[in-house]
């Protein structure tokens, strides 16, 4: 009898030790179990309520703390403009080429072509004088561009001290783009000087608007 007293006894203790244990882990684990899920300005928690983004006053205190120390430490921000000043900053030159718009080709580029006539676009010849390059006290590069190849027959430039111009320089070749180059010397230094690109098509001569620029 006392045998079985104890083993009773024993078996009592185990069960309200593990009861015991089950219940407060099962607390932890539900307390320590909730998903937040984002809603706006809030997280929803899985039992259903709400808790702020910011924890507490402080963190939104600290979190604007840290915003204006951030403004105030870019008044320390200083630029330097020396570089503006410099010789090499000023002799820098626009050598941009302008593209000029072209007629398009097929009206309907996504028609089938076996259904589409033969059309024939007609491209009006324009020739375009390209700001100068390498300029410097008694030479510079002129540069021209034409945005056709068919009936050009010639292509030159024509430069002077004044609008009036006056030296037209020899034939120059013209690349498989339109553009053409022709390096010019015996410039005087720091003296304005004009030009124009020209070209004979057809037999017709045309040329683009005069540029002026300034030896140094």
């Amino acid at each position: 009898m006392k045998k079985i007293y104890n083993k009773f006894l024993i078996i009592s203790s185990l069960a309200i030790f593990l009861g015991g244990s089950y219940i407060y882990f099962m607390k932890d684990l539900t307390r320590e179990g909730i998903v937040p899920t984002a809603y706006g300005s809030s997280l929803t928690s899985s039992n259903g309520t709400e808790t702020p983004l910011l924890t507490s006053t402080n963190d939104k205190i600290n979190s604007d703390t840290a915003f204006l120390s951030t403004l105030v430490s870019l008044k320390a921000i200083k630029i330097d403009t020396t570089i503006f000043e410099s010789d090499s900053f000023k002799k820098l030159q626009n050598n941009s080429v302008k593209i000029e718009p072209v007629l398009p080709g097929r009206i309907n580029p996504f028609a089938p072509i076996e259904t589409i006539q033969a059309q024939t676009v007609a491209i009006i010849p324009k020739v375009v004088t390209n700001q100068p390059s390498q300029i410097m006290a008694q030479t510079v590069s002129f540069n021209g561009t034409i945005n056709t190849v068919a009936g050009v027959t010639d292509t030159y430039f024509e430069y002077g001290p004044t609008l009036a111009l006056g030296i037209t320089t020899t034939s120059v070749k013209q690349s498989l783009v339109g553009t053409f180059i022709k390096n010019i010397i015996g410039l005087n230094s720091k003296t304005n000087y004009f030009y124009k690109a020209c070209a004979k098509i057809n037999g017709q001569a045309l040329c683009g608007e005069v540029i002026s620029f300034t030896t140094n």
